[in-house]
C-alpha cells in the first residue's frame, strides 16, 4: 500500500524507485500493492516499469525496469506562536482570538501540515472565568482550559501593552519550566508568530530579530540570510494604510511600527486589531501559512541521493497519470502550469509544487502526487 499525506482534497504519496537506468517517459504502474507498515519501505516484487515495455518485459532501449519502493513522506512542520496583549483594553480582541482559533487550526490541518500551536497570554483556570484571560476550547485545547500536547500548549504569561517582544525572548528559554516554551518547538519546523496588540512595542524590531536568531539551538529561527520564521501582526495599523506608518485605527492605544517592520522583514501579514470580527483575519493568516508550506513534500533522501533521478507525477481520480514539469526555481512557475521545483537543486530537502499545480491538487478530490525515483529525469526548464 502507499502512504498518503493529505493536501486539501488531494493526497500526496512519495514512491521511490531504486537501481534502474530506464527512462521515466511512461506512466508508473502501481498494480502490485506493498504491505509495509508506516515508515517502512521495500522493493516492489512486481517489477514495476518506469519505461516503455519491450517484447521481453524490459523498458524501451533494452534497459531493465525499475523496481519501486514506497517511502513515507515528510509532512511540512509549522510551529505557531500566538502572543496576545492581555491588558485592560484588549477584552474584545481576546474573545475574537478564542472564538476563531479552532477554525484557524482546522484550515491548517486540513492540508496535512504537521502543526503545533502555542499561546503566550494569561490563561483562564476554568471555562467560566471572567476577565482578560483566555481558555482555548477543544478540539485545539484540552478539556477545561488544559493543554492538548503535542498539538497545543498554553504558557500562562501576563502580556502587557508594550512588552510582548521582550517576553517572547525571555520566556523562550526561561529557567522556569512553566514559562519555557522552547520545549514545544521543533528545529525543522517553520515558526510563525501571530502578534495581537493595540499598542507599540518598547523594543526595537531590529534588536528583537537579532536576539531571536541568536537563540539556541543554532538555526531554530534561521539566519539573517535565511530566516525560518514569519511574523504576522494584528495591530493598530489601519488595514488600508501602507506599511510602515504611524497611523492607527480608532480604538487602539498606540502605533505599531515595530511590529510592521517585523512583518515586512519576514513576509508576514498585517491586519487591523480594531476589527470586531476576526474570522476573516485569521482565515487569511491560515491561508498564508498553507500557501507557503502546504505544497511542500519532504525529499526522500535515503531513496534518492541523486536529485536528477526523480520525476513528479500527478494523478487525478479516474484519470491517467500525468508527469509534471520540473523547473529550475520558483521564478519559472509563472509560465508553467504543471510545474514543481526543489528548494535546493544541489542538495534538496523539499519538493515544492508551483502554486497553479498546488491549486489543482487541492481542488481535485481523490487525486495524488507521486515522486518516481531512480531513473534519469528530463532536464529542468
Amino acid at each position: 500500500m502507499s502512504y498518503r499525506l493529505l493536501l486539501g482534497a488531494a493526497s500526496l504519496t512519495l514512491l521511490a524507485a531504486v537501481a534502474c537506468g530506464s527512462s521515466p517517459d511512461s506512466a508508473f504502474d502501481d498494480g502490485n500493492e506493498l504491505n509495509e507498515g508506516p515508515g517502512e519501505s521495500s522493493t516492489d516484487p512486481g517489477n514495476t516499469d518506469f519505461g516503455s515495455s519491450g517484447a521481453n518485459g524490459t523498458s524501451g532501449g533494452g534497459e531493465s525496469s525499475c523496481a519501486a519502493t514506497v517511502a513515507t513522506p515528510q509532512k511540512s512542520k509549522v510551529d505557531i506562536i500566538f502572543v496576545i496583549d492581555n491588558s485592560g483594553s484588549m477584552t474584545g480582541e481576546m474573545n475574537q482570538i478564542k472564538t476563531n482559533v479552532n477554525s484557524f487550526a482546522q484550515k491548517i490541518g486540513s492540508v496535512g501540515l504537521d502543526y503545533h500551536v502555542i499561546f503566550l497570554v494569561r490563561k483562564a483556570s476554568s471555562s467560566t472565568q471572567s476577565g482578560n484571560v483566555i481558555c482555548v476550547p477543544p478540539p485545539l485545547g484540552g478539556a477545561n482550559c488544559t493543554d492538548n500536547l503535542p498539538t497545543f500548549a498554553h504558557i500562562n504569561q501576563d502580556v502587557q501593552s508594550k512588552n510582548s517582544l521582550s517576553l517572547i525572548l525571555s520566556t523562550y528559554d526561561s529557567s522556569s519550566a512553566a514559562l519555557a516554551w522552547n520545549k514545544h518547538l521543533r528545529v525543522d519546523a517553520t515558526k510563525v508568530f501571530v502578534e495581537v496588540t493595540d499598542d507599540e512595542s518598547s523594543m526595537q524590531s531590529s534588536a528583537f530579530d537579532t536576539a531571536l536568531l541568536a537563540k539556541a539551538p543554532a538555526g531554530m529561527f534561521g539566519t539573517a540570510e535565511a530566516r525560518k520564521y514569519i511574523f504576522h501582526s494584528i495591530i493598530s495599523k489601519p488595514f488600508a494604510e501602507k506599511a510602515p506608518t504611524t497611523a492607527r485605527c480608532g480604538t487602539s492605544d498606540g502605533t505599531s511600527v515595530q511590529y510592521q517592520n517585523l512583518s515586512l522583514l519576514t513576509g508576514g501579514l498585517m491586519d487591523e486589531v480594531c476589527k470586531t470580527d476576526y474570522s476573516t483575519v485569521l482565515d487569511n493568516m491560515a491561508k498564508n501559512i498553507v500557501d507557503k508550506l502546504g505544497c511542500e513534500l519532504g525529499y526522500p533522501t535515503a531513496e534518492a541521493a541523486d536529485p536528477s533521478k526523480l520525476v513528479v507525477q500527478y494523478t487525478a481520480q479516474g484519470a491517467a497519470p500525468q508527469k509534471l514539469t520540473q523547473v529550475t526555481d520558483a521564478s519559472k512557475c509563472g509560465t508553467v502550469q504543471d510545474g514543481w521545483h526543489y528548494d535546493d537543486n544541489a542538495k534538496p530537502t523539499k519538493i515544492i509544487l508551483c502554486s497553479s499545480m498546488c491549486t489543482t491538487a487541492n481542488s481535485s478530490a481523490g487525486s495524488k502526487i507521486e515522486a518516481l525515483v531512480g531513473c534519469k529525469a528530463p532536464v529542468p526548464k
